[in-house]
């Protein structure tokens, strides 16, 4: 499924992943998994947030690979 930027149009690169990093100067990134769920406790149905970036212009969009499964 191709994305396009919502701010210059170019095609997105997707699968991308959200590191942060810890401190001034650190020298290690601790990962950190971000999900989405329906309800008000984790469900096995929980999916994964993935990150989209533009490589013309550097917009960032998070996004839901298959939404649909929200719905079962």
């Amino acid at each position: 499924m191709e994305r396009k930027c919502i701010r210059c149009g170019e095609s997105m690169i997707l699968n991308c992943q959200l590191s942060l990093s810890e401190g001034v100067g650190s020298i290690y990134k601790k990962r950190h998994d971000y999900y989405i769920h329906k309800g008000e406790t984790l469900t096995q149905n929980r999916l994964p947030i993935a990150i989209a970036v533009c490589p013309e212009c550097g917009y960032v969009e998070p996004y839901v690979q298959y939404p649909k499964k929200l719905l079962q």
